[in-house]
């Protein structure tokens, strides 16, 4: 692999616990994960990296990190979200109802 695998991103550790990673398009693409900031459930995302950036985006003192999606674009993001199962795991977690 030739990029942080998202699931080992950990930091900013002062703020960051990562639960699960929801959504991972592999290298050079985005990846999505559920955790919490702060001590708050969120959603966060980044980019990965490539053969030339490994660490991808963003990264702080040559550490791979995660940022948070705005909370109101969540019910928009889960929904795009494969499989199913995937949704009704974030929806749980952040506590969103589901579609009616």
């Amino acid at each position: 692999m030739s990029y942080v695998n998202p699931q080992e991103v950990l930091s900013p550790k002062s703020h960051w616990y990562l639960f699960e990673v929801v959504l991972d398009r592999g290298e050079g693409d985005c990846a999505y994960a559920l955790g919490e900031w702060d001590g708050e459930r969120r959603i966060g995302f980044r980019w990965n990296g490539n053969h030339d950036n490994p660490i991808g985006n963003p990264q702080s003192r040559g550490y791979a990190t995660w940022t948070i999606l705005d909370p109101n674009l969540y019910a928009a993001f889960i929904e795009t979200l494969c499989p199913p199962d995937k949704q009704n795991i974030a929806r749980e977690f952040l506590g969103i109802a589901g579609r009616a």
